[in-house]
């Protein structure tokens, strides 16, 4: 075991000499593990100061909203101005409004508006990240140096995670919004100081291929959404995502008023399960790498998602069933599940072509929310009419049925494969 772990950090090596992505990952680091904790605080923080799961989904609805409403400005914004400048801006702003927040942390309604602000705010922050990653490494390392961020990144909301749950159990909210506020400024100085001003890509052969696909005239929305269209690997990879996210999200809505209706004061051990959440989150990523070179190597790279969906709708389930006995293991496991397969779609959408990649991610973005902003919003409505225990059970058994149709596609292309190269050979 120590000798494969040796081995795989013998791979990153080279990219951790980067000095570039290193402090891009350093910054990334910082702003997840502050993010990390705000995120896991206030989310049981405006539970308990409202006592409503309408007010929980309106939360939930506020913060992901804009991603799905306002993904073309983002993408626009991304593929037209400096990526480093605007991973700094945002960076400073969110610095400057979760300050905001700390100071008026007992009110709702702040809370609410600020969240709403942020959403919008960071917008463009994750196709910005995503994109600036071939400006700094070649194509041929995109893989691993996903892989390597995102353990990174699941190590800094570990370490958030355990921030927040420390903080919910002895009441300092305060204090995690002003400690994210630092981590946000910090993390605005060091992609200031050490990205690249251009939106070019380090690899060129990566250059050379995306002008194959569309010219430097050519980007506007309705090219990129063509663009994905036209790509049936990447285009299959974003509707697993999808569908990945509108599963995560039933649990994500209905863990805190489950955990309420449990044991009285039960949401204050929503901060344990998001650190069990970080935890699986970093051995998805550690896996991320080893998954994608296998579905590589088999060809099957479309399939990547099936059997990830498999288990978060059965662990959905289970956490249903016992959320504080078999819950945890089956948070674990939902968790694993939902990054694996993220290094093959991230891949796909790094090597798009560099003058529309902001506008591709961004429109992936949006189509991860749209199941979960529906779901989110629909549940506490539904939560009024059946108990929640119940709602997550039946929210749940439609993706058990469609992840099962998928997985009977996925077997029955192998088994097709398989009989297509035998019948070549004889």
């Amino acid at each position: 075991m120590l000798l494969h772990l040796f081995h795989q950090y013998k791979k990153y090596t080279p990219l951790l000499n980067e000095k570039r992505f290193s402090y891009l990952c350093l910054s990334e680091s910082l702003s997840t593990l502050g993010n990390m904790a705000q995120g896991i605080a206030l989310a049981a923080y405006i539970f308990t100061l409202s006592q409503s799961i309408f007010i929980f989904g309106l939360f939930l609805i506020i913060r992901f909203a804009p991603q799905f409403l306002l993904f073309s400005i983002a993408g626009s914004i991304v593929d037209k101005y400096s990526r480093r400048f605007t991973l700094t801006i945002i960076n400073i702003l969110l610095a400057l409004l979760t300050c905001v927040m700390a100071f008026d942390s007992h009110s709702t309604t702040t809370i609410l508006i600020i969240t709403l602000l942020i959403g919008i705010i960071e917008l463009p922050y994750h196709p910005a990240l995503s994109s600036s990653i071939p400006s700094l490494v070649n194509k041929d390392q995109l893989g691993l140096a996903n892989g390597l961020m995102g353990i990174l990144t699941s190590i800094a909301r570990v370490i958030g995670s355990a921030i927040a749950a420390f903080g919910l159990l002895n009441d300092t909210v305060t204090g995690l919004l002003i400690f994210n506020a630092i981590t946000f400024f910090i993390a605005g100085i060091i992609t200031w100081t050490k990205l690249p001003t251009a939106n070019l890509d380090n690899d060129s052969s990566l250059e050379e291929g995306s002008q194959e696909s569309t010219s430097s005239k050519e980007s506007g929305l309705i090219t990129s959404i063509k663009y994905i269209k036209n790509h049936m690997v990447l285009k299959n990879l974003i509707f697993g995502s999808f569908l990945i996210w509108g599963c995560l999200s039933i649990t994500d809505v209905l863990l805190v008023p489950l955990l309420n209706s449990t044991i009285q004061d039960g949401e204050k051990y929503y901060g344990v399960y998001r650190f069990i959440a970080a935890l699986g989150m970093l051995i998805g990523n550690y896996l991320t790498v080893p998954w994608r070179e296998k579905y590589l190597s088999l060809k099957i790279t479309k399939y990547g998602y099936v059997l990830p969906l498999v288990i978060l709708s059965l662990s959905s389930i289970g956490i249903a069933l016992s959320p504080f006995i078999l819950g945890p293991i089956l948070y674990l496991f939902l968790w694993i599940a939902m990054f694996l397969p993220s290094n093959l779609l991230n891949v796909e959408l790094q090597t798009t072509p560099n003058n529309i990649r902001g506008k591709v991610i961004s429109i992936a973005d949006a189509l991860d929310g749209i199941l979960f902003i529906m779901l989110t919003g629909l549940l506490p409505y539904l939560s009024y009419f059946i108990s929640v225990e119940k709602l997550l059970i039946a929210a749940s058994i439609p993706f058990v049925v469609i992840s099962l149709i998928l997985t009977y596609t996925f077997i029955r292309s192998i088994y097709i494969n398989k009989k297509n190269k035998s019948l070549e050979v004889t």
